[in-house]
């Protein structure tokens, strides 16, 4: 397990404001979903949104769908500032 997968372990599961019909604004602490936790771990072993579709059984746009949300909720654009803000959180 590489050091940000280790960190994810540590963003505690919670239901997503998105998920509770609430709108998801780029907040710091917002927490990510399990499956979200998941595909981030994938993100940042390198792995393509084709890759982790697979992987996971789901569409490239369920990936996309996924990418976008974890991008909302840790106030990021790119895939890597993602993995570091993800590393951010886990240390808090």
């Amino acid at each position: 397990m590489n050091v940000v997968a280790t960190l994810l372990t540590v963003i505690p599961e919670a239901d997503a404001p998105a998920s509770r019909g609430h709108d998801v604004s780029p907040c710091f602490g917002s927490l990510l979903s399990a499956r979200e936790r998941e595909v981030l771990t994938m993100i940042s072993e390198g792995l393509s949104n084709k890759h982790i579709a697979r992987t996971l059984a789901i569409s490239p746009e369920t990936v996309k769908t996924h990418v976008k949300r974890i991008f909302l909720k840790l106030a990021v654009s790119t895939r890597a500032a993602a993995v570091s803000r993800a590393g951010s959180l886990g240390r808090v």
